[in-house]
This record gives structure tokens, sequence and C-alpha cells, in this order.
């Protein structure tokens, strides 16, 4: 990821400070109408759940942002993913569900280098998670032998 994209993704970032519960409701009806098979995956509250995606969204993109790297916590969360039964492909579906509750969040600030900074940011956030439920990691990067 370069400067200038880290930089436009603080920029419209903060344009979404503190991130709403409702951009996370927003993000999972986008999720579920691209794939209503994904609907099993998430068994509790979507309130509940639409707040832990802000925050987990604000730890991931904030860690990239300023140190350029993608969290221990965020790799934790791909590997707990993985044994509530999400899958690599679902990955793809996320991230389409993802810039596009972006896009319709920020209107025209959504530029195309912008979408491309965040899909860049997606990309990286993604395989980190994917490989981290592959490998079995702990966040201090140990096998998890459970």
């Amino acid at each position: 990821m370069t400067s200038e994209q880290r930089i436009l993704l603080r920029e419209t970032f903060e344009n979404l400070m503190p991130l709403p519960k409702r951009f996370g409701v927003a993000f999972y009806a986008r999720l579920f109408a691209l794939d209503p098979g994904l609907r099993h995956l998430f068994r509790g509250d979507v309130d509940r759940q639409a707040s832990m995606l802000a925050e987990a969204l604000t730890l991931a993109v904030m860690q990239l942002i300023d140190q350029g790297k993608v969290s221990d916590e965020i790799r934790e969360l791909g590997r707990r993913h993985r044994a509530y039964g999400v899958a690599d492909d679902h990955y793809a579906t996320f991230g389409a569900a993802l810039l596009s509750t972006f896009e319709e969040s920020l209107g025209a600030a959504f530029t195309p280098p912008t979408r491309e900074a965040w899909s860049e940011a997606w990309d990286q956030l993604a395989a980190a998670m994917r490989a981290a439920a592959r490998a079995g990691l702990a966040p201090e990067g140990r096998r998890d032998h459970s």
C-alpha cells in the first residue's frame, strides 16, 4: 500500500468516524443481498454484529494507516472466523459488500483512487485473515494445537 493510499484511507475514514452502527447494519444488508447463504454464519443479533464490525474495522484500518501492517488482533479474527464456518471464497463477497457500503456512505468522496486504496486495504486484511485461518495461528504467531 502506498503512502498516498494510506492518506486517502485516513481522510475518508475520518469522514466516517466514529464508525456508526448503521454502517454495520447497511454492510450486513448488502452482504446478505449479495449472498443470502451467508446469513447462517451470523446467529446473533445483527445490531450487535454491526457494532463488532465497526470496532474491528476501526482497529484494522487504523493499524494499517498508522503502521502499514495488519494487527495480530485481525489475524486472530481470521482464525476465529474459520471456526465459525467462514470459507476463503466468503472474503470476496465480504469485500464487495464492504466497498459498496463505503461507496454509499462516502458518496462523491469515494473517487476511483479512493476505491483503489480501500480495495488494496481490504486485500491486505483479507489475505492476513485467510492465512491465519489456514495456519491456525494464535495472535502471538504460535501454532494453535487445541
